[in-house]
């Protein structure tokens, strides 16, 4: 199959959403890895996300080269609590990262008002949560720098695997170079410009997304949020997995923990 299908899937997700651009990757932790390696990040740099997330959130910082500090989530929502992540902050800090969970929108007016006031770079993990609007009409994923969504098989829109990255307008990550990066560095046919990777998304998968967001988009919004705390997701914070204790990754998310040890018990109502 021809690569103008992956074209004809991008442009259309560029357009429709009025974007900077659309990327099409193999999954949503290349979306994640791609948007942080373009960072350039050191290791003393660090990005606020939640614990109570799948730990590819997390383990996308450490592979861009930084520190994940982790902010508890609020006790309702089971998102990052966009009050406790100012005080996260440090001379270090260099982004945020929040999660949109079983649909649910973090508050990104407040996320974005913070990253602005200190030049943080905003990242969303949206690999839950493609279609979902806030009450002002704005997507979950188009609303900062960058929004990466996972097409897995148990997500509201799937290809079985694959994903993709939205960069919105004026957003201050560089899209060309995260295009680049998704195809093993290329600015141009053998012209490597960056340290890349083969995160291309099949043409045949890239046809099956773009039919279902041609076709389909009632049924996606319907499906968002059907798998949640009572599907046993998740039982653990990230920082309590062993790869994490054994290289010393560590957390203070009292609310995060509790959630996430009901969940393991069996005792989430």
């Amino acid at each position: 199959m021809p690569a103008i299908v992956r074209n004809i899937f991008e442009n259309y997700v560029k357009e429709r959403f009025d974007l900077e651009d659309c990327i099409a990757v193999n999954n949503g932790t290349s979306a994640l890895i791609a948007c942080t390696w373009s960072m350039d990040l050191s290791p003393a740099d660090e990005i606020i996300t939640t614990p109570f997330t799948f730990i590819a959130t997390s383990n996308s910082i450490l592979i861009g080269g930084a520190k994940p500090v982790f902010v508890d989530i609020d006790p309702k929502t089971y998102l990052i609590d966009a009050n406790k992540i100012e005080e996260s902050i440090t001379e270090y800090t260099k982004a945020i990262m929040p999660v949109h969970l079983y649909g649910r929108i973090c508050d990104m007016k407040k996320i974005n008002k913070i990253a602005e006031k200190y030049n943080l770079v905003v990242i969303e993990d949206t690999a839950q949560a493609f279609g979902a609007l806030t009450k002002c009409k704005k997507y979950a994923g188009m609303m900062s720098d960058a929004g990466t969504f996972s097409f897995y098989k148990t997500k509201n829109i799937s290809t079985f695997e694959g994903g993709m990255i939205c960069v919105p307008k004026n957003s201050k990550l560089d899209a060309k170079k995260i295009r680049s990066i998704c195809n093993q560095g290329q600015d141009g046919r053998y012209n490597h410009t960056n340290i890349g990777f083969n995160f291309r998304l099949a043409e045949p998968l890239c046809l099956m997304a773009y039919e279902q967001m041609k076709l389909h988009m009632t049924g996606i919004k319907a499906e968002l949020g059907i798998r949640g705390p009572a599907q046993g997701h998740y039982p653990n914070v990230v920082y309590e997995q062993p790869i994490y204790i054994e290289k010393g990754i560590t957390g203070n998310c009292p609310i995060a923990e509790s959630v996430a040890k009901k969940i393991r018990e069996g005792k989430y109502v």
